[in-house]
């Protein structure tokens, strides 16, 4: 009997309830985080989404999707709490899903308040983050999306979509941004965001209620970091090749020219590239091979034929070029920057680490920019599509 009540005295001992609950209708859900620089301070942007709105049983509400809380501050934290002032409940970040920089911001150094963000016991390490290209981060997050309403959610699926399905993107979790800036050998890099069109309409319902909005969002370049700020941007073939070499590539498009203004269509349907690093002399050597597999999706010259294997050689030993010539492009433009952002002194690490002891404390703005690349680039067509050569002249 003793034996029994101490038992039900423990189990009542341990179901004390949830003493740290919260009700949802106490909180503001974020999806959003916009930070700038902004005459001298901090203003951070807190997109939260208004559950009437976006509720299934509601159509046609007269608010927006998402309202936007701002704060300013010395700090992230007093930014952060400034903005109690005007919310009528405290933010909740455990949904967060999109982190976005002013490029202002990003110029100055990232360090410090994304070490802030890792802080907070309630954020996930999954959410993305990109740089407002030419414009603040909060003029990203008040504009209205068509298709999906919450304007952080619409982002960060066409980010992760883009990143598979096109190249020239990258989406870096919060996880991912912190060991690129804790550690040696590789830089970091961030897909740039920026609105298209007319944006003076992109905050209004107006903007989706047409079959193209008037202002669109659109992801552009790679921002490129040295240390913990952005010095530059990759173009679309740098940023193809940057997502080629550090083997971040699923799937993209490939064009080669056939006539006047004609085009072979050719699909990448996987890419793995794989870095080995050597010493030569005194100098590092990064041997980097790639091997790509693909398929014909557009025959716009008829006088090719695909039932010819020769055809189909040519096309693969052109396609080689054109990625060869996007990896070439990023590398020499890293070089030019003095930022490491593909890892080749990571590799350089793993394969030779008594030589990158050595060199790693000026690798940057030394070493790096000695090294001699070898390229080996292949790439196979493995269809031709159902039809092969159309009978449509």
């Amino acid at each position: 009997m003793t034996y029994k009540l101490t038992v039900m005295i423990l189990c009542l001992l341990i179901l004390t309830g949830c003493w740290s609950r919260r009700e949802l209708n106490e909180l503001l859900i974020v999806l959003g985080v916009g930070v700038d620089w902004k005459d001298g301070e901090y203003l951070m942007s807190f997109q939260v989404v208004n559950p009437s709105e976006i509720s299934a049983q509601r159509r046609g509400g007269d608010r927006p999707p998402s309202t936007i809380y701002q704060g300013r501050g010395k700090t992230l934290f007093e930014a952060a709490r400034s903005l109690t002032a005007e919310a009528p409940r405290k933010v909740y970040m455990g949904h967060l899903q999109l982190y976005v920089i002013g490029e202002e911001l990003a110029k100055r150094g990232i360090k410090d308040f994304l070490d802030n963000s890792f802080r907070d016991n309630e954020m996930r390490m999954d959410f993305n983050i990109v740089v407002a290209r030419g414009m603040l981060a909060e003029n990203i997050l008040k504009l209205y999306t068509p298709v999906e309403k919450l304007p952080s959610y619409s982002m960060q699926q066409s980010l992760q979509t883009s990143q598979k399905s096109w190249a020239p993107t990258v989406a870096m979790t919060l996880d991912e941004t912190l060991n690129k800036l804790s550690g040696k050998g590789f830089e970091l890099a961030l897909t740039g965001i920026k609105l298209i069109g007319d944006t003076s309409i992109g905050d209004s319902k107006k903007n989706v209620e047409y079959f193209q909005p008037p202002s669109r969002f659109r992801y552009t370049g790679i921002a490129a970091f040295k240390e913990d700020k952005l010095i530059g941007w990759l173009d679309e073939q740098e940023s193809k090749g940057y997502t080629d070499i550090t083997n971040n590539l699923d799937s993209t498009s490939i064009e080669i020219a056939c006539g006047e203004q004609k085009y072979m269509g050719i699909e990448v349907t996987s890419s793995e590239a794989k870095l080995k690093a050597s010493v030569q002399n005194g100098k590092p050597v990064m041997n980097v091979s790639i091997r790509t597999e693909a398929n014909i999706v557009s025959r716009q010259c008829r006088d090719i034929d695909l039932k010819d294997p020769q055809a189909i050689k040519r096309l693969e030993g052109e396609s080689k070029q054109i990625i060869q010539s996007h990896v070439e492009a990023v590398v020499s433009r890293a070089m030019k920057m003095k930022s490491d952002i593909i890892g080749f002194g990571s590799q350089l690490g793993k394969d030779q680490p008594a030589y990158w002891k050595e060199v790693k404390d000026t690798w940057n703005d030394d070493m790096f920019l000695q090294t001699k690349v070898n390229y080996k680039i292949e790439l196979f067509i493995r269809k031709t599509g159902t039809i092969g050569n159309s009978t449509m002249q």
